[in-house]
């Protein structure tokens, strides 16, 4: 049986660590040729390394997603490496949790930057190759306060933006083949937050009695990047343990 992600080229932006290192690997067990983006110098190459010793294709690039010519370097090399990208899957992010007396201009214009700039940069700088291949799919990890409208000014507006650059997106280049979805992840439990306090009453307030785990969302990002989901363009697609259902959000803002 083929591996769901045979001769696809990906680039993985944010990909060394959290969901962005869980969908690394599973991308490349699934036979996709991985191109992990970060800032994150060691642990990115650690990442591929090990990939590459359980059998993968997986390389690492120096990626600030925020500079244009870091990306004009990145689909450079892999123009001239594979000649063609398929996936492009966004993870990079910042989280500012203040309200919107409290948030500096400095600390709005950074979260917009970091999470909706960089989301803008890399579909315009990928789309080039994309049509090389004769299309492709882009994934943007958005998250459930893009739903919900969570009392965070700059992280929640951010996260709206990318949804609505996605479906812009999704309509200016459908006729070209090219898929654009954002996966909207809820309550995730990793490394960004292992150990703290809040986390067994954060595991509670989720309908289904638990947080996600980053190779869940890395399993939806997968169905995502593969032709399974060549009919699937222009999506918000959340992933919560049903925490953003209307009914739940309003009863427990009401404190019942």
């Amino acid at each position: 049986m083929s591996k769901r992600l045979q001769g696809k080229i990906v680039l993985n932006v944010g990909g060394a660590r959290g969901i962005g290192a869980a969908e690394s690997k599973l991308f490349a067990q699934e036979g996709a040729t991985v191109f992990i983006a970060d800032l994150l110098d060691d642990r990115g190459e650690a990442l591929a390394r090990s990939i590459r010793e359980a059998g993968g294709d997986a390389q690492y690039l120096h990626l600030d997603a925020r500079r244009e010519e870091d990306w004009a370097k990145a689909i450079g090399h892999i123009d001239a490496a594979q000649g063609k990208l398929d996936v492009l899957v966004n993870n990079v992010g910042t989280n500012d949790r203040n309200s919107i007396m409290a948030t500096t201009l400095a600390d709005w214009n950074n979260t917009l930057e970091t999470n909706a700039t960089t989301m803008f940069l890399g579909i315009r700088s990928v789309v080039p190759l994309m049509r090389k291949a004769g299309g492709g799919s882009i994934i943007n990890i958005g998250s459930t306060s893009s739903v919900t409208g969570t009392p965070y000014a700059a992280y929640s507006s951010s996260k709206w933006a990318m949804r609505g650059l996605g479906k812009i997106a999704a309509r200016e280049f459908v006729g070209e083949k090219i898929r654009v979805n954002t996966v909207c992840p809820g309550f995730i439990e990793n490394e960004f937050n292992a150990g703290q306090p809040y986390l067994e009453a954060l595991r509670k307030s989720v309908p289904l009695g638990r947080a996600g785990s980053s190779d869940e969302v890395a399993h939806l990002s997968l169905y995502l990047a593969t032709d399974e989901a060549a009919y699937v363009t222009g999506q918000d697609i959340v992933i919560d343990g049903a925490l953003s259902m209307p009914s739940y959000v309003l009863s427990t803002y009401a404190g019942k």
